[in-house]
């Protein structure tokens, strides 16, 4: 069932991308995401975080993206995370952009109706043709993950982004999507996303793999 469901959503997804090369705001394009969480003792995690953007199906790389955090778990209801994030991308007017990046963030989490909360702050070094800047955005996620059919679960969540400098409005990311789990500890996703900028909007294909380890010597599949 859950083959029968991707392969129908991929081919309405190609159906309606569009092939131009000059207009890429209306192109469908893509991320994959890898997504892990490495447990290294009872309240702590190390978190992982690969991903590929590309503005078109799996063609002309938009963005790379990885990112390590340290989470510190707060009983079930909180947690605690500060990491670093590297990204590469070039814009549509080909100008090659680097950043490393550190953030703080606070998750809480309501695991009985599957919502959760997600504030972070983010310390931004940008180089751009050359020259490097600083810059602070906050970012807030809400997130709802609810079982649908038997190991298939709805993930909905909205993301919207606020620089601490001019101008005030940064992005808005709106997901909606699938995803089977396989074990508790494996799953495969795949949704729409809706990434709108203040002068701009893209339309993405999220495909990702969500994992989970235990480094304290336990299986990861159960």
């Amino acid at each position: 069932m859950w083959l029968r469901i991707l392969f129908v959503a991929l081919v309405f997804f190609i159906h309606f991308n569009c092939w131009s090369q000059k207009d890429k705001e209306n192109c469908l394009g893509t991320w994959m995401v890898i997504y892990g969480t490495n447990k290294i003792s009872n309240q702590f995690n190390i978190i992982t975080e690969g991903r590929l953007h590309d503005y078109n199906l799996l063609t002309e790389l938009d963005n790379q993206f990885i990112r390590v955090g340290l989470n510190f778990e707060l009983g079930t209801r909180a947690s605690l995370t500060g990491g670093y994030v590297h990204q590469y991308s070039e814009t549509l007017s080909s100008t090659h952009v680097s950043e490393n990046r550190l953030y703080e963030e606070v998750t809480l989490k309501n695991k009985k109706l599957g919502i959760s909360h997600r504030y972070r702050i983010e310390h931004r070094w940008i180089n751009k043709l050359g020259n490097t800047n600083l810059f602070h955005r906050f970012r807030y996620r809400i997130q709802f993950i609810r079982l649908f059919y038997k190991d298939i679960y709805l993930k909905f969540f909205d993301e919207f982004f606020i620089n601490l400098q001019d101008p005030l409005f940064n992005q808005n990311r709106l997901h909606l999507g699938i995803g089977y789990a396989f074990t508790q500890n494996f799953k495969l996703e795949m949704g729409y996303l809706k990434n709108h900028f203040s002068s701009i909007n893209y339309n993405r294909l999220r495909l990702g793999i969500v994992f989970n380890t235990d480094l304290r010597g336990k299986s990861m599949l159960k």
